[in-house]
């Protein structure tokens, strides 16, 4: 035990006092936080300029209906208005500038796509009798994929169909307003925790942690026994501590590093999200949930000590940075076959892949996650999972080190699986 503390003591502190640590502590989160906070942020605070556009109807009572619909939605947002049900901010409407246009003929139609492509105007909705009768409404615009601004100008002219259809059945102001009123769903689990949103990014933001950290650190320690294996340093080192020790104690160093990068984080997100100092701090108090903090460092241990030894093996076996290349995918696929099954399982975190993949030992780090974080499953399912994952971990040691242990003595030779078996046998 005392050669792995040392080597892990070793491991640990040639690393957090590099320049590369700091820079990816505060690096990572940033990238993160534009990744996901940043979109969200500027999605849901349009832009504050004005739109000009034009509606061209047969009548002016259609025309004035559909003027004052697409105007409505901004005036209406304007006033102060409750937190949405979810916790997040919708997004803003385009402020539109409409005018009203009664000449339907072909060459006003001509006239104003030009203008539309010249720059003097945002675009021209064509809601005559004809497109009205055939609820096919032509919007010509040159921002065709603003998907906000374009889903107000198609709810304004519904809104706007429906008032009058309503109004020539004797309906009432009142009673229109009533019927059109839309009715708020609130999304809740069993348990009563409302913000299914919030739930969703909290998921989201501990699992892409948990890859990420695990990807890095777990080639970390690949490429230290691979360093150490070209600099014949390890033939050194093995007068002094068995390849066992130094496999466990080099995991141990590299695990510890990313535990530190992973508690600076934790803390720095709780400080923010308690004083509201970035856009979307009420996303990140789902992640300082107690629960999911116990879980995610309890499946980040698991997860991690099994990769590295993964990761180990494969510095083990090659002899240089391409060959390492070259067989690191496969250590990787579990993880990437984990982030392609997530979105699947944030939608039936119930179902029979989610069950089996969070009870599979190379997925489960990742798929558990998501389960505890969206819809905790049965403690049962949570409890064989650990075992599994712990037994496997066990077995991979086992394995990986009779692998290191001749591993890191052959030079200029290509790992071949005849290979590697020979020697996990010899070993």
């Amino acid at each position: 035990m005392r050669n792995i503390f040392l080597i892990a003591k070793r491991e640990y502190l040639e690393r957090v006092r590099t320049k590369s640590f700091i820079v990816m502590t505060f690096l990572i989160p940033a990238l993160m936080l534009g990744v996901t906070v940043l979109p969200t942020y500027l999605m849901t605070h349009g832009s504050s300029e004005a739109k000009h556009i034009t509606v061209v109807a047969s009548d002016k009572k259609t025309a004035d209906l559909i003027q004052q619909e697409l105007s409505k939605a901004r005036e209406e947002e304007k006033q102060p208005a409750a937190e949405s049900p979810d916790g997040l901010d919708r997004p803003q409407s385009a402020n539109l500038s409409v005018d009203v246009d009664l000449d339907t003929s072909d060459k006003e139609h001509a006239t104003l796509v030009e203008k539309v492509q010249q720059k003097q105007l945002d675009g021209v909705v064509f809601a005559t009798k004809e497109a009205l009768a055939a609820r096919k409404v032509a919007f010509v615009t040159r921002d065709v994929s603003s998907f906000i601004g374009n889903a107000q100008v198609k709810a304004g002219i519904n809104r706007a169909v429906h008032l009058d259809l309503l109004k020539s059945k004797g309906l009432s102001e009142e009673e229109i307003n009533n019927a059109l009123q839309s009715v708020d769903l609130e999304t809740q689990s069993p348990s009563g925790a409302v913000n299914p949103m919030r739930m969703f990014f909290t998921a989201f933001t501990m699992v892409m942690v948990l890859y990420m950290v695990v990807l890095l650190y777990g080639i970390n320690v690949m490429r230290a026994i691979l360093d150490e294996k070209t600099s014949r340093i390890m033939e050194v080192m093995l007068s002094i501590a068995r390849a066992k020790e130094m496999m466990a104690g080099k995991i141990l160093g590299v695990g510890s590093v990313a535990l530190t990068q992973i508690l600076i984080w934790t803390v720095v997100a709780g400080v923010l999200s308690s004083t509201a100092l970035i856009a979307g701090a009420g996303m990140l108090k789902g992640i300082l949930s107690p629960t999911l903090l116990i879980y995610f460092a309890v499946y980040f241990l698991l997860g991690f000590a099994l990769y590295s030894t993964m990761y180990a093996a494969v510095g083990a076996m090659v002899n240089s940075e391409q060959e390492a290349q070259q067989l690191q995918f496969l250590v990787m696929m579990p993880m990437i076959l984990s982030i392609v099954l997530m979105g699947s399982i944030l939608q039936a975190p119930g179902s029979s892949i989610a069950v089996w993949a969070s009870l599979f030992p190379f997925t489960s780090p990742l798929i558990m996650l998501v389960r505890v974080a969206v819809q905790p499953p049965p403690a049962w399912q949570i409890e064989v999972s650990i075992g599994l994952m712990v037994a496997t971990i066990y077995g991979m040691v086992l394995l990986c080190s009779r692998i290191y242990r001749v591993g890191i003595l052959m030079y200029g030779k290509k790992p071949t699986l005849p290979e590697i078996m020979k020697w996990i046998r010899y070993a």
